[in-house]
């Protein structure tokens, strides 16, 4: 059976073919020959049958999809009959420790880990990915800090009070914000092999004409944006002793601070990524986005610059319902105080989210250390349709232990993979300012 995406060339292809034998009737003045009326109406026939195979096609490859995301993250389940019911007591049978001992000397995979791996490496190898330690499906966790932990090292400040002692919750690490889900970001999980998105360049125009004036003929321009697995890593320190001796749920502790990383950097890159090396792009650097300049060197940000960045999304027709604002702490505390007029008794941020309107999404992740000309340690601010934000998810998380290099110290370290990408559907659909003071 074809792809959707052999399919849809073929039709192409075809259309194209069409489309020459109306431009080469049009050029010489004329209407279709006999023979090019019977070709045009046998190519309009094998287009429209290319429609339904497409159809048809793109409904298999979504429920393909659907069903990879189901394997590819077998822990989520945990509610219902038959397999659900059965994933969801695989989840509570589950153990991060005893997956990473297996990856010790002497030691050996089994059970749910052993399955679950068996599982996600297959599904991971369809997208042409190896696992090189034990693989960890997604969604063991929520987020939260990971660092390393030892029992009697460091005046017991990393894992002491977890041995033979009575236990509170554990203290988080003060770590920022990931704000771009709850902003309208849309995330994809469960993906197996690269991903291709059609983008429709325009150049489709209407005319007005007289009665019997012939019109010009147009056609859109397409171009294309594609996404594959890029590796996002964290090596993660932790004692033996803490390993094996650990007397609360110190496993859930670890991969949720490991989630936690991982998102904390999925942020930065969808914020602020680079888009080069192996880093994917962000919105402060996707080319053809809305840019707001302040001054040479800066400066405050004001009411009209505010409406400046939502005119720019809207002049460009860029306008949907997820709109939003993403400031850092440092501009929230600076528009809490600032009003929009000398004298008005209106500031320019009212509620605690909400600016011009629009809901807001605080956080450390926008960056506070840019410079411009003279000034130093301006920040940034996003407005736009956070719905163009794509992140997608190859689902599994890649643990590796190396038991060797700390060996001495009573230390293991775990290697973490996982595999992400992220693009910027329409860069228009965004605004944003880079040279903010809030002194």
């Amino acid at each position: 059976m074809k792809k959707s995406d052999e399919l849809k060339q073929t039709r192409s292809a075809k259309q194209d073919e069409m489309q020459g034998i109306v431009d080469k009737a049009a050029t010489e003045k004329r209407e279709f020959t006999e023979a090019e009326d019977a070709l045009f109406d046998s190519l309009k026939g094998e287009v429209d049958g290319l429609d339904k195979q497409i159809e048809r096609q793109l409904q298999v490859e979504k429920l393909a999809l659907e069903r990879a995301a189901r394997s590819a993250n077998p822990v989520m389940g945990d509610k219902g009959d038959g397999e659900g019911g059965e994933l969801g007591e695989m989840k509570k049978r589950y153990s991060l420790h005893k997956a990473l001992r297996s990856q010790l000397p002497g030691q050996k995979l089994d059970g749910v880990e052993k399955e679950l791996h068996e599982e996600t490496v297959k599904r991971a190898k369809e997208a042409g990915i190896a696992i090189e330690g034990v693989a960890v499906p997604l969604g063991l966790g929520n987020e939260k800090r990971f660092a390393g932990q030892s029992v009697t090292q460091d005046s017991g400040a990393y894992g002491a009070s977890l041995v033979n002692t009575e236990n509170r919750e554990i203290i988080d690490f003060l770590r920022p914000k990931p704000i771009v889900e709850e902003l309208g970001a849309r995330y994809m999980t469960g993906l197996q092999g690269n991903l291709k998105w059609p983008v429709n360049n325009g150049g489709i125009t209407a005319y007005w004409e007289g009665e019997v004036d012939e019109t010009p003929l147009s056609k859109n321009a397409y171009g294309s944006k594609d996404m594959s697995p890029k590796r996002l890593g964290a090596a993660v320190p932790i004692s033996l002793q803490n390993l094996m001796q650990s007397s609360i749920d110190l496993e859930k502790y670890t991969i949720d601070e490991i989630n936690a990383v991982m998102a904390n950097a999925m942020d930065i890159a969808a914020i602020n990524g680079s888009g080069t090396g192996y880093v994917p792009q962000g919105i402060m650097n996707a080319t053809g986005i809305n840019t707001i300049a302040i001054g040479a060197n800066g400066g405050p940000l004001t009411w009209a610059q505010i409406v400046a960045m939502e005119t720019a999304v809207f002049v460009e027709n860029a306008n949907a319902a997820k709109m939003g604002y993403a400031i850092n702490p440092a501009t929230k505390g600076r528009l809490k105080v600032t009003k929009h007029e000398s004298g008005d008794l209106g500031y320019l941020m009212t509620g605690e989210n909400t600016i011009n309107g629009y809901n807001v999404g605080v956080s450390n992740l926008i960056p506070g250390n840019l410079s411009k000309g003279t000034g130093t340690n301006l920040s940034a601010a996003i407005f736009g349709d956070f719905s163009q934000l794509m992140i997608g998810q190859w689902g599994w998380l890649d643990l590796t232990v190396d038991n060797i290099s700390k060996k001495k110290s009573g230390y293991i370290e775990i290697v973490v993979n996982m595999f992400v990408d992220i693009m910027v559907r329409q860069p228009k659909a965004f605004s944003v300012i880079k040279d903010i003071s809030n002194v």
